[in-house]
């Protein structure tokens, strides 16, 4: 039998996950609206920044790991997981703003539990975010290179809280941060 705060917790979850689908679907734009979901993929995602951020102005590789506990798709029908890494190139990363638009994205490469694999282009990715309270919702777009999903968008959407943020400074420099994240394959319109 559950206890009420494991009740909590569940509702609690349920909630932030709604969010985060919600901060998703917002940063995927109208033009999608017409576009079909092929496959998701649930679970966290950490970047770890070198050098780490401070509040002085410099270039920071930003290595992207996620570990997805879930993976679906429909065409296959397919249920397991994955992990996923790319490498980032930050251009003046600061404290107050740690993407630049000077920055470049590096490919993603997904492996999945059953071996299939997809590689997300780092090239013409475009990242967002958005306010949520507590919390950013940090959107990464691009198109699927190869393997699985070939051809379709992958919006991912990670959840960086704030109060990992606001500790940054000379003295406590960023180094890494970490939170859930959802990773949405959909068909181009």
């Amino acid at each position: 039998m559950k206890t009420w705060q494991a009740i909590q917790g569940v509702c609690g979850l349920s909630k932030w996950l709604g969010k985060l689908m919600v901060a998703g679907m917002l940063l995927a734009g109208a033009g999608q609206a017409s576009a079909v979901s092929l496959g998701t993929c649930t679970g966290t995602l950490t970047t770890t920044f070198s050098p780490a951020i401070t509040t002085v102005p410099q270039d920071v590789t930003a290595t992207v790991a996620s570990v997805y506990a879930v993976c679906n798709s429909v065409l296959p029908l397919w249920v397991g997981s994955g992990t996923g890494v790319a490498v980032n190139h930050l251009k003046g990363s600061t404290c107050a703003q740690i993407t630049t638009p000077t920055s470049t994205f590096g490919d993603k490469t997904i492996v999945y539990s059953d071996a299939a694999g997809s590689t997300i282009s780092g090239t013409g990715a475009t990242v967002a975010r958005v306010d949520l309270g507590a919390s950013y919702a940090v959107t990464r777009t691009s198109t699927v290179q190869s393997g699985e999903f070939a051809g379709a968008n992958a919006v991912e959407t990670a959840i960086v809280l704030k109060s990992d943020l606001a500790s940054c400074s000379d003295l406590t420099p960023l180094a890494q941060t970490s939170g859930a994240t959802t990773l949405e394959f959909v068909s181009v319109p």
